[in-house]
């Protein structure tokens, strides 16, 4: 009995002490540029950061994210720019604490959603 305690112990040390744990992040801002790329990749300037980010790929799924929801991302996107209207991307499992900290181009992660505000 006692050496499972000591088995479980370590076990959840382990898990505590595991590293960076996932979690929610929302982004929201004005859109100042949207790149749609030869290879299908869509970027978005936005000002909560201060490089273009991936969003999606229109051609080919990119991080789990379907080529038509892609399209409508893009579409939403251009729409935000054009209209001056806000931006917001969820990031539904995410290991980025602040939004400014996303990485940069193909680096950053895939967003759950976008939405015009």
């Amino acid at each position: 009995m006692r050496s499972m305690f000591k088995v479980a112990s370590w076990m959840l040390v382990g898990l505590a002490s595991s590293g960076v744990q996932a979690a929610t992040l929302t982004c929201a801002g004005g859109v100042s540029a949207v790149t749609a790329h030869a290879d299908g990749s869509v970027w978005v300037k936005s000002s909560w950061n201060t490089n273009p980010v991936q969003v999606c790929n229109s051609v080919t799924a990119w991080k789990s994210v379907p080529t038509e929801a892609c399209k409508r991302w893009h579409a939403a996107a251009l729409l935000a720019r054009t209209t001056q209207q806000t931006l917001q991307v969820y990031y539904g499992n995410t290991a980025v604490t602040s939004c400014g900290s996303m990485p940069a181009y193909g680096a950053a992660d895939a967003p759950s959603h976008l939405t015009n505000q």
